[in-house]
């Protein structure tokens, strides 16, 4: 499963509109949408300042969901923050983009908490994170159904770069695998077409965030790079 993150409405409507549609034409397996939020704390520079830009701009972000619900033809996912939800309502969210996306990915919202959301009427399936750190026999009891398990491949924020031959990230993917039966996903520090074939070689798939939003304000670049990733592999 290849994927890229992508900001909404960065940096102009028009922009996204088009980089939108590319994405899901040339071979991609996901797009995952970014929320903004003025206090991203998983994200680096340039997705926070992506998001700053959006922000301050006041774009309606409503009706580019609406926009990317009439021209879905991949799997899409959001990646936000839990106040996005809790503020719009996370009944409320639900039921206006159930139809729309294929799951959300929650920054700050650890595994044992979905609970939250989904007392309050929230139906979209959540995708679990996993590090070295995760207890595998814990992280079965989150599993129902989604996708696949976002794999988080270095501490810290977005944007940094990943040692690919970690061994402990090498084995601990291929535990969780074992274990649950489930898709793994590499996210963070991919920079490279490289990089991202070389994940390939351990894990299920990858999501590459920073160096695909460094290119969103550069149409044929972003056109460029974001070819090449879907041919990696």
């Amino acid at each position: 499963m290849k994927g890229i993150y992508i900001m909404i409405g960065y940096p102009d409507v028009e922009t996204f509109k088009e980089e939108f549609i590319f994405s899901q034409n040339c071979g991609l397996d996901f797009v995952e949408i970014g929320l903004p939020f003025n206090d991203p704390v998983a994200d680096g520079p340039v997705i926070s300042e992506a998001g700053e830009n959006v922000l301050t701009k006041e774009i309606n972000i409503e009706k580019l969901m609406d926009f990317i619900r009439k021209n879905k033809k991949t799997k899409i996912y959001i990646m936000t923050y839990s106040n996005i939800i809790y503020h719009y309502g996370a009944e409320n969210f639900s039921k206006k983009y159930k139809g729309t996306i294929d799951g959300v990915i929650v920054a700050d919202l650890p595994n044992e908490y979905h609970y939250f959301f989904k007392e309050k009427g929230f139906e979209i399936s959540i995708i679990p994170f996993a590090t070295t750190d995760t207890d595998v026999g814990r992280l079965t009891h989150y599993l129902n159904g989604q996708d696949f398990i976002y794999f988080v491949g270095l501490k810290g924020v977005t944007g940094s770069k990943a040692d690919l031959n970690n061994q402990v990230n090498i084995e601990k993917i291929k535990e969780i695998k074992e274990a649950t039966g489930y898709n793994v996903i590499f996210g963070f520090g991919i920079k490279t077409p490289d990089d991202a074939s070389a994940v390939m070689k351990f894990a299920d798939g990858f999501v590459v965030g920073t160096e695909v939003v460094k290119r969103q304000t550069e149409p044929e670049e972003f056109k460029k790079f974001v070819k090449s990733l879907a041919e990696s592999g």
